[in-house]
């Protein structure tokens, strides 16, 4: 009773936040996210394709393409439910994934291509530091700003 009391707590807090600190929180989380997976493939790129190359490289763009996208649309629907206590989703996992996946890696392929910057660690900070707008994208990413949906 007292864990479903300090959960319901934690809901009251969401909802009284302000749309711009919540649009943060999501941003943040899902840029976190998005720069430890991106670090992590970057370590083991090599290992996978040096793995018997086709299998190693099919392998790679599975977990790239498929497998991250759908982990990353759960968790985004989930913040979204959670900070704007909605229910439900409008887009498929993988397609909200997919679309958040291609937008941090295009933001980060113009700044380590464009400027010449490393991932880690230049890019990455400046990924944290455009955590509001891609907090919007990730929002708008589920169907836009109308909720909640049944």
């Amino acid at each position: 009773m007292h864990k479903m009391h300090s959960n319901n707590k934690i809901f009251s807090h969401f909802a009284h936040m302000r749309l711009v600190e919540k649009l943060l929180i999501q941003g943040l989380i899902l840029s976190i996210i998005l720069i430890v997976f991106q670090s992590w493939l970057d370590s083991v790129r090599t290992g996978f394709i040096a793995y018997m190359p086709p299998i190693g490289f099919a392998l790679l763009i599975a977990i790239t393409y498929f497998a991250q996208p759908i982990i990353l649309g759960v968790l985004n629907i989930v913040i979204i439910n959670a900070l704007f206590r909605t229910k439900g989703w409008q887009v498929g996992f993988w397609l909200n994934g997919i679309f958040l996946l291609l937008t941090f890696t295009t933001v980060n392929l113009l700044l380590e291509l464009g400027f010449q910057l490393q991932f880690l660690p230049i890019v990455a900070v400046i990924d944290l530091l455009l955590a509001l707008p891609f907090g919007c994208i990730a929002r708008f990413s589920n169907g836009g700003w109308k909720k909640p949906i049944d």
